[in-house]
């Protein structure tokens, strides 16, 4: 358990860098509980779904924000499995490079929703 808690600690540091060095790209979460336990690690650039159109947040983020790029973050449910796959064909079709690596190394440490990030840490600190 230990170790995990340190790989998520890193994790939400090497994503807090990330969105700090490359305001060009979104961080794109489920919800709004998503986005709040991103941000409350200082996770800038954070933008939730809320259950809008898969082809309107894209085009939103890629005209009206300008993003170059996205980092898709969402849950390890089957819904988020396949939020994860549909936006990962759709996005580049409107000019959106896509990062999973911060997924994947989000899997390595137990978590299943985004949201329970802060649990996790608070839990085990």
């Amino acid at each position: 358990m230990e170790t995990e808690i340190k790989l998520l600690k890193n994790f939400l540091l090497d994503l807090k860098q990330f969105s700090l060095k490359n305001e060009s790209w979104a961080i794109l979460v489920e919800g709004k509980r998503d986005k709040w336990a991103l941000e409350k690690f200082g996770v800038q650039n954070v933008v939730e779904l809320k259950g809008r159109n898969y082809h309107d947040v894209a085009e939103a983020l890629a005209d009206k924000y300008k993003y170059k790029g996205v980092v898709l973050l969402m849950d390890f449910d089957p819904e988020g499995e396949t939020i994860f796959q549909k936006l990962s064909k759709i996005l580049p079709g409107y000019g959106l490079k896509i990062d999973t690596s911060f997924r994947e190394r989000l899997r390595e440490t137990g978590i299943t929703f985004v949201e329970k990030i802060p649990q996790k840490l608070m839990f085990f600190s």
